[in-house]
């Protein structure tokens, strides 16, 4: 199994970076909470993987559309 190369890039480069996805999520109606961010940082400290993180926002979208079709 290969590794990926490690992130060179300066703190600064990494929030600008950050900034222009977020903001790109943003214009297609993605809105931050403390929940999302916390998956987030998750990630950041390398406690799960990116693809466990999309499974938990994944697993959200899908209850949040099912409360909306079938409201208690």
């Amino acid at each position: 199994m290969s590794r990926a190369p490690k992130d060179t890039r300066s703190a600064a480069e990494e929030a600008r970076d950050t900034a222009g996805i977020v903001g790109s999520l943003k214009q297609e109606g993605y809105v931050p909470t403390p929940e999302s961010e916390a998956v987030h940082q998750r990630v950041a400290r390398g406690e799960i993987t990116s693809e466990e993180a999309i499974r938990i926002f994944r697993d959200r979208a899908l209850n949040r559309h099912l409360r909306s079709r079938n409201p208690l």
